[in-house]
Order: structure tokens, then sequence, then C-alpha cells
């Protein structure tokens, strides 16, 4: 099953703020889900930093 990541754990993973990571989103610059609130899914994530996305310039 594919693992879903929380906010919370998806900026332990990136060392960013709630609200940089709710930016992010909010402009679509990072794929995720509306579950439950929002959720990420690990291998869009791995997808989006492999391809070079991910080097955003942080808000």
């Amino acid at each position: 099953m594919e693992r879903l990541l929380t906010p919370e754990e998806v900026c332990q993973r990136y060392s960013i703020k709630k609200n940089t990571l709710y930016q992010w989103t909010s402009k679509n610059l990072i794929p995720y889900l509306k579950r439950g609130g929002l959720r990420f899914k690990e291998n869009e994530l791995e997808k989006w930093e492999s391809e070079g996305t991910s080097n955003i310039k942080l808000i």
C-alpha cells in the first residue's frame, strides 16, 4: 500500500515550516492530495525530488 505523509512529516523531511508547505501547495509547487486534510504520496514526492522540481526557492 502506498504511504501517505502528513504535513508534519513533509516539513520535517524538507526542513521547512508548515506555512511554507501551505504556500507551496496553494501554488501547486508540490504534489499533494486532500484526504482528511493534506496528505502527500511518498512516491510522488520522490519523483518530484528526482525531477529537480524540489529545488524551488524557499518562500
